[in-house]
């Protein structure tokens, strides 16, 4: 049985270890929490007024947010979930930073290194890799820092608390995890989230140790993240803290706690308010009076009324704000598309410097020394230079270090970097992601590797909802340099699971940038781009061309243009466009109707997103006739998403309907009937037949 840490009783009496606070800096402690809870009230009647969107209220749980907040450094790193505007507000992000954010402002004050805050997280427990994988590299820095994430405990049935809380404990991660534990998870009651007696012994089967604290009384709370802290500093690694409070409100402004609890129940816990306890002890020392209780309470106000003032003085950006930041530089189709919506509505086109949009370059010629690489040892190559240039570029994943990844792509990296940068993880997709985007934040340069394509799936939700938008959600305070890599595709006769083409989601998913080579030395040329680039990248390599030839590949470093397609094959009567595994087929393709005097030029995307356009569309309107060819499904592809683009601006161009040959909308066969679904050499050339009418 864990002991629940109480050292302020609800009368306001010390009855546990003082923790030594003087009477600034209780004082302090009490003015931030009539602050947050001020706070909190006026965002309720702003968000009842409609002057403000949907509103997670704290009441009730302002001495575990002030208590955890003064027990850290200003070196230190908070992760928040939603609910932690005392925190923040203690940890001095500026009130009208966070008034913004609730009005549905862009983030543009957020600033993350500055405050040393993450931005407010809404998937659930998602958080907590980052806080993870952030304390990793303070770590591996040396660095006198400590990570403190915070989240309610319904987060504890989430598949990431899991792996924050496991990846911390293998680790040994200066990581504190702060669960207010307030007995809902919206409407669900505590013993329907987990059948363990308290959250605090969880942290057993990870390693580590399990602290209960009173949740209202903040001088427990204090004590008990002071000692957390204290451990991970000195490098005892993580603990999990659960601190029993309650909110007085509802979970959100569209909730009713009456549909799930009593005014009985309600009116229990107010009788251990935290504010009410702490104010009693400063009156018991004389630090506090009616007439300081007064002040304390006007100057809030004010301050408080200031900021509501600054913030609804701001005029909304205009429309062009909506394409910033989520990528380095704005891809060229999407000013194209918000042009597009300015003209429809009567508004100027908004023009951009040079420096904001990314244009993409030719390729360059390489010159120096050579080796006859495969695209196994190229991507090892281009590895290896990154990580011998940067000393932050770490790579993480399954199977990565000893064995060198399964496919042997990052074999002999551990030997040479050490084991500190090249990671064998514990299996869990979502907590490689998930800490590599912490420790980008950090400011490392993670490569996370997934051992194969349909393993990627569990990890879905922190690519798509922090990989892909937190440069956008901070409004480009932040960049987030996480290189996905993973094999891809089938024709290797594995079971389910190995032989996925998953790239439609991401390159559905805005603020990834998505690469698929097809050589050896695109792959080397384009990781190499990756690495050195601002924005996230899913890198997705061919698992069937991983050693299926060979080419002379320099051995010095360089780079290849991310967004630029690559004619494989020059060709008058019919374009053929493709990607990955398919290039090799499509080029047989090619070569078999040569003899039949047909002249087909292939193009190789390279990039998924974003793709040549303007390679693409010269091929068409020159050949007259254009044949799409992928792997995967045919709806919702690659290649639907290029037939839509060709139709839109090069119809008149067409000689013929476009053609696309594609794999079948079902899953992936088993291995023994896996050549009854590859898309071959046969299907292209019907397909080109049919082009050609």
């Amino acid at each position: 049985m864990i002991e629940t840490l109480q050292i302020l009783d609800p009368e306001g009496h010390i009855v546990g270890p003082d923790p030594g606070l003087d009477s600034a800096e209780l004082s302090e402690m009490y003015r931030l929490m009539v602050l947050a809870r001020a706070f909190d009230r006026r965002m309720m009647a702003l968000q009842r007024q409609g002057r403000i969107g949907t509103y997670a209220p704290l009441e009730g749980q302002e001495a575990v947010q002030i208590g955890s907040a003064m027990a850290l450094a200003p070196q230190d790193f908070f992760f928040p979930s939603y609910r932690e505007h005392g925190t923040l507000l203690a940890r001095r992000v500026p009130m009208p930073v966070l008034i913004a954010y609730w009005r549905g402002l862009p983030n543009a004050g957020w600033d993350v290194s500055r405050f040393r805050v993450g931005i407010t997280t809404i998937p659930i427990a998602s958080q907590l890799a980052h806080a993870v994988g952030h304390s990793y590299v303070s770590k591996l820095r040396g660095e006198d820092a400590v990570t403190l994430v915070a989240f309610g405990d319904g987060a504890t049935s989430e598949t990431d608390f899991h792996s924050g809380m496991n990846f911390a404990g293998v680790w040994q991660t200066p990581t504190v995890f702060l669960c207010a534990n307030n007995g809902y998870a919206i409407s669900v009651p505590y013993h329907r989230q987990t059948a363990s007696e308290t959250i605090a012994q969880k942290a057993t089967a990870y390693g580590f140790e399990g602290v209960r604290v009173d949740g209202m009384d903040p001088l427990a709370v204090y004590a008990a993240v002071d000692s957390a802290v204290r451990r991970a500093r000195s490098g005892d690694g993580p603990t999990l803290i659960e601190a029993v409070t309650y909110r007085y409100g509802p979970h959100g402004t569209a909730d009713d706690p009456h549909r799930y609890r009593g005014e009985e129940e309600e009116r229990a816990w107010r009788e251990k308010d935290p504010i009410a306890r702490l104010a009693a002890l400063l009156r018991d020392r004389g630090d506090l009076d009616d007439e300081a209780e007064q002040r304390i309470a006007e100057e809030v106000t004010r301050e408080i009324d200031a900021a509501v003032a600054e913030v609804e003085a701001v005029a909304l950006p205009g429309r062009d704000e909506v394409v910033r930041h989520a990528f380095a530089r704005i891809p060229r189709v999407v000013v194209d598309q918000l042009h597009a919506f300015q003209r429809a509505a009567g508004e100027p086109e908004t023009t951009f410097s040079p420096d904001e949009v990314w244009e993409t370059g030719d390729d360059p010629r390489p010159s120096g020394p050579t080796e006859h690489w495969t695209m196994a040892e190229a991507i090892n190559a281009a590895l290896d230079h990154a990580m011998a240039a940067d000393p932050e570029t770490i790579v993480l994943g399954e199977d990565v270090g000893l064995s060198g990844g399964v496919f042997r792509i990052t074999e002999h990296l551990q030997e040479r970097y050490g084991p500190d940068r090249v990671i064998d993880t514990p299996l869990n997709e979502s907590g490689i992601v998930g800490t590599a985007i912490g420790m980008a934040i950090a400011g490392a340069r993670p490569v996370a590797e997934i051992q194969f394509d349909g393993f990627v799936y569990p990890a879905f939700d922190q690519i798509v909802s922090h990989l892909a938008r937190y440069r956008y959600r901070t409004r480009g305070n932040v960049s987030v340099p996480v290189v996905v890599r993973f094999p891809n595709g089938a024709g290797i006769r594995a079971h389910e699971h190995h032989c996925d083409s998953p790239e439609a989601y991401f390159v559905h998913t805005p603020g990834l940038v998505v690469v698929c080579p097809s050589t050896p030395f695109d792959a080397k040329g384009l990781l190499a781009a990756a690495l050195e680039g601002d924005d996230p990248v899913i890198f997705l390599e061919p698992k069937v061309l991983y050693r299926a030839e060979r080419e002379d590949v320099p051995v010095d470093h360089y780079t290849l243009p991310i967004g630029r397609a690559r004619v494989r094959r020059p060709g008058d009567d019919v374009t053929v466009v493709t990607y990955g595994g398919m290039v090799p087929v499509c080029l047989g393709a090619a070569a078999a109707l040569e003899d039949e005097g047909v002249s087909v030029e292939v193009i190789d995307l390279r990039t998924l997103f974003p793709w040549d356009r303007e390679t693409v569309l010269r091929s068409v309107e020159r050949t007259g006739r254009l044949v799409l060819v992928q792997e995967p499904p045919a709806s919702a592809g690659v290649a639907a998403e290029v037939a839509a683009t060709v139709a839109s601006e090069a119809i008149f161009s067409l000689e013929a309907p476009i053609v696309r040959v594609t794999g079948m909308d079902v899953p992936w066969p088993q291995f023994a009937i896996e050549h009854h679904a590859l898309v071959g050499t046969p299907q292209v050339i019907a397909g080109i037949r049919q082009a050609l009418g």
